[in-house]
Parts: C-alpha cells; sequence; structure tokens
C-alpha cells in the first residue's frame, strides 16, 4: 500500500493564463511578450506548495471541456502530480493576468463560474471518501470558493466524513461554502480580512482586533484546534486552545502574492502533521507566505526559501 497523501480539494480551479505586455490603456491593440500557464484554484496552489516543500500532496478538483484538459495535462506534466480529477460538463474557467512589464502592474479578468451538479459533486465526495476509507490520506485541505449550488455543502459533508475516519481537515473558504456548513467544523479555519468583515457584518477598515479575536474564538469553542485571520502584508491573527496569538511577517518588496494565503495553509498543514506547538505553525505559515510573494508563479516554494524566512517571524502571545 503507498503512503497517505495530503489530499488538496478545489471546487472552482482554473486554468491560469498570464500575459506579459507592454504598457497599454483599453483600446489598445496589445501584442504578449510572453505567456505563462499555471493550473490555479486555490487548493491546486496549496498542493503545488506541499510539493515544493517535500509532502506527499495530490489535488482534488473538476475539470471540464478543452480547458479542463489542458490542467489536467499541466497538473502532471509541469507540476508532476496525480490528481483526482472528476469530469464536468461545463469548461473550466480560465483567468487571465496581463502584466505590464517587469512592473507589478497587472489586471485580472475572470471568465464566469461554471456550473457543476450535483451528480458530480456526488462524485468528487465518494472519490475522496475512498481514499480516507483505505487509509491513504493524511491530511485533508478544502480551499477556495464554490461555484455554483450544486457543490455548496461539499466541504461540510467532506468534514464530517474526514471526522469518521479521523483525518484531520483544514479549511479555506468563503461565501456559500463556508454558509453552508451546518454542524461541521474544521480542525483549521483560516479566512482573510476581507471575509472575517463580511461575515460579522462590518466595513473592512472597521474589523476591530477584539472583534476578529471574538469570532476566531467561536470555533475554538465549536471544536476547532485553530483558526487564522490573515491581514496580507500586515499580522496574522490566531485563537487556538492554549491562546491568542499575533504573528508578525518582515516587511518585504512583493513579486506577487498572489497564493500567498494558499501557502500559509500548506505551512499549516505540515506543521500540524510534525505535532508542532502553535508559535512553531504561525512561524512556518508565516515563512511559506513570505516565500511566495517573493516568486511569481503561486505556490513555487521550497523548502529552503521557507527556512531563509522563518527566523525573522516573531509570534507573540496577545
Amino acid at each position: 500500500m503507498r503512503s497517505p497523501d495530503i489530499l488538496c480539494v478545489t471546487l472552482n480551479p482554473c486554468l491560469d493564463k498570464t500575459l506579459i505586455t507592454p504598457a497599454w490603456k483599453p483600446g489598445d491593440n496589445v501584442r504578449g511578450s510572453a505567456l505563462r500557464e499555471v493550473v490555479g484554484g486555490k487548493g491546486n496552489n496549496v498542493a503545488r506548495a506541499l510539493n515544493g516543500l517535500g509532502q506527499l500532496a495530490r489535488p482534488a478538483t473538476f475539470l471540464g471541456g478543452a480547458t479542463g484538459t489542458r490542467c489536467e495535462y499541466l497538473l502532471h506534466h509541469d507540476d508532476r502530480m496525480s490528481p483526482i480529477i472528476i469530469e464536468s460538463d461545463a469548461e473550466t474557467r480560465t483567468i487571465l493576468t496581463v502584466r505590464t512589464g517587469n512592473s507589478a502592474e497587472q489586471s485580472a479578468f475572470f471568465d464566469p463560474d461554471p456550473a457543476i451538479s450535483e451528480a458530480e459533486a456526488a462524485l468528487l465526495i465518494q472519490a475522496i471518501r475512498h481514499e480516507m476509507q483505505f487509509g491513504l490520506v493524511s491530511a485533508l485541505t478544502l480551499s477556495g470558493s464554490s461555484p455554483s449550488p450544486g457543490t455548496h455543502r461539499v466541504y461540510g459533508e467532506l468534514i464530517n466524513q474526514a471526522r469518521e475516519f479521523g483525518v484531520m481537515v483544514l479549511l479555506d473558504t468563503y461565501g456559500m461554502a463556508l454558509k453552508s456548513l451546518g454542524s461541521a467544523v474544521p480542525d483549521v479555519i483560516q479566512l482573510n480580512r476581507k471575509e472575517v468583515a463580511g461575515m460579522i457584518g462590518v466595513g473592512l477598515d472597521d474589523l476591530s482586533e477584539i472583534q476578529a479575536f471574538d469570532w476566531l474564538g467561536q470555533w475554538i469553542g465549536l471544536g476547532a484546534s485553530l483558526a487564522v485571520l490573515t491581514q496580507g502584508p500586515d499580522a496574522v491573527l490566531a485563537v487556538s486552545r492554549q491562546g491568542k496569538w499575533r504573528a508578525l511577517p518582515p516587511q518585504i518588496q512583493p513579486v506577487n502574492p498572489i497564493g500567498s494565503g494558499d501557502c500559509f495553509l500548506a505551512g499549516l498543514t505540515m506543521s500540524k502533521l510534525l505535532h508542532e506547538s502553535d508559535e512553531a505553525n504561525l512561524r512556518f505559515a508565516v515563512a511559506c507566505a513570505v516565500a511566495n510573494s517573493r516568486v511569481w508563479d503561486a505556490g513555487a516554494i521550497t523548502i529552503d526559501q521557507v527556512a531563509t524566512w522563518a527566523p525573522q517571524i516573531s509570534v507573540e502571545r496577545v
């Protein structure tokens, strides 16, 4: 029997295309100088980061149409991963990011979300249950949004199944996927500042640290072991069964911050599987996020890069 993998679930994947162009304005005919393709979606970034850190990780996702076929090829050929793929009738979306020269200036254009059916969602749940049933899953990460009503309840069902098989679950979602959890509670939940402000019902700039800690603490009361709020380059706030925490990243000049939250989740997953302390978990996770912000492709980090940043992360009990 093979060693268990970390399964990284994405309900709303994409073909992430980055086009490098000279300076342009709306209405111009723009000829690109380079094109880069990678399979996007938060869980796919998590899996890519975990493999870069030396962990066995597999994506689990829906792919459909010609774009889905291209994504499957890239996951196998470029990322050298063995994904669990449920074929969807709907075409996988494309996100086109237009980057101006070597500057940080970029604009992203998103296809509409695909309509995934309840039958397709049930196939994904069944495939993941099969892996857990035979002891082939060391941890389960659930990342990103739900694209359609047929997938809104998937994360809640997967959390309940993981509890049945004793598999640790880490959740990073928002919107209907979060609202549809029912009574399901993950071991770790991670949201960003915008998402928590929306859940509380306050403006982004009005969210106080006290409000954030209170909201995170509610998840601990429900049974989670760690609840985390990320804030981009600002302090990470966290509540665990041992107390409240604030983790401070160093000030850096980012290359591309996209995917840093996914790398944070990858770092948390790896560190928690090693049964590290809360302080060590947060330090390693923040270092993964910082390492990601210093490269262009989301999730393209290595353990050596993370080790460089980890000593510069300050973690304090609040």
